[in-house]
């Protein structure tokens, strides 16, 4: 970081198997463009913003870390996306001491190893999210009995244990589990196995590529019909329309920020903003697509936690990610805020769930505070 330039760099799967990802830094873009021209930068610099492809290759995010930070020499990684990949970059970040902010990806651990304060995630985590599904079922489908797809990875054992353990006790059973690798064709073997479950719930534990193509088997699975739970990061319109919309009605997922295919946000300030900047800076990128307001929402995240740090360096904005006290960023839903401290590295812990409906999500319900209704997350 220079007197009037602060450089960020970005990880993401432009290619590869986790390619829809790529659409994020399009509204970190919007954001930081809008900021620059308009609020002369923050707090006086103009964001300097280098996104780099790994193709969702471990060993490529280290490769593309170095580059960065030593030959880029930026002043902090914003947002590494994926769990093996953030899991790949996390120890060289912490040995440099150079921040990862706001990491792409739910892994639990961003916020209860004491070993890496340096990396600190933001979306809620999986534990976080698996307990609002649980808390859906035992309301709705108190006796359900649950198949399961999941990703063979941190990411996919993390939010199947925390669904394990939030069903503890209740009537909730799961009756199979099925997992995939990143390098598989095709998850439509594993549906139809778990279609022969008896299942009458399946949750879908995946990224956006596998999420489409579990989504189209059950479909074609004419004798099965279970309540179809597909998680956070594959819930996107842009991984049900190949779909087809009419093949996903029903489908349940939760959220934390506002879609910007709600009416119910037509005039909304934030999402107002955001259209007519996505428009202005990135003319080619649709600001329909929900992970480009994701992206929007935690560059505006950045922005926030950057402000509010004490001295304007590396370890200032270490310590600010980790003091966030009820932080309000305006393209998250009413009611989620980001909250950090002694002992709770986890920004986000709040969602709603949400139902596809006609052609959109449609939220319903309260905000779920997981923080109160579970309790703390532990290691």
């Amino acid at each position: 970081m220079t007197a009037d330039a602060l450089k960020l760099g970005g990880i993401y799967p432009l290619s590869g198997p986790a390619s829809a990802y790529g659409a994020i830094p399009k509204g970190i873009e919007a954001y930081f463009d809008y900021v620059n021209a308009e609020k002369g930068g923050i707090d006086g610099r103009k964001v300097e913003f280098i996104v780099r492809d790994d193709g969702y290759q471990p060993p490529k995010a280290v490769e593309e870390a170095r580059r960065l930070v030593e030959q880029e020499q930026v002043f902090a990684l914003f947002q590494t996306l994926g769990t093996p990949s953030t899991t790949a970059t996390w120890d060289y970040a912490n040995q440099r001491k150079v921040p990862q902010v706001f990491v792409a990806t739910g892994a639990s651990k961003w916020g209860t190893d004491a070993k890496h304060p340096w990396t600190i995630g933001w979306q809620p985590n999986y534990v976080s999210e698996a307990r609002v599904y649980a808390q859906y079922l035992k309301q709705e489908k108190p006796d359900a009995k649950v198949a399961v797809l999941f990703q063979n990875d941190d990411f996919g054992e993390d939010l199947l244990g925390g669904f394990k353990k939030a069903i503890e006790g209740s009537g909730i059973t799961i009756v199979q589990e099925e997992s995939y690798e990143v390098s598989d064709p095709s998850v439509e073997p594993q549906m139809r196995d778990l279609a022969g479950s008896g299942a009458d719930v399946f949750l879908n534990v995946t990224t956006p590529k596998f999420g489409s193509q579990a989504l189209a088997a059950d479909a074609k699975i004419a004798d099965w019909n279970p309540l179809h739970i597909v998680n956070n990061v594959a819930a996107s319109v842009t991984v049900l329309k190949p779909v087809g919309f009419e093949n996903v009605q029903g489908v349940v997922s939760s959220t934390y920020y506002k879609d910007p295919n709600d009416p119910l946000w037509a005039n909304d300030a934030e999402m107002k903003l955001y259209k007519a900047k996505m428009k202005q800076y990135v003319p080619n990128a649709d600001p329909a697509v929900p992970y480009h307001a994701f992206g929007w929402a935690v560059a505006s995240s950045f922005h926030k936690a950057m402000q509010a740090a004490e001295c304007k360096t590396r370890e200032g904005l270490r310590d600010s990610m980790r003091s966030l006290a009820n932080v309000e960023v305006p393209m998250l839903l009413p009611g989620v805020t980001m909250q950090t401290g002694e002992g709770d590295g986890f920004p986000i812990e709040s969602m709603q769930m949400m139902r596809f409906e006609g052609e959109r999500w449609h939220l319903f319900g309260d905000v779920i505070d997981t923080r109160k209704t579970f309790g703390p997350v532990q290691p």
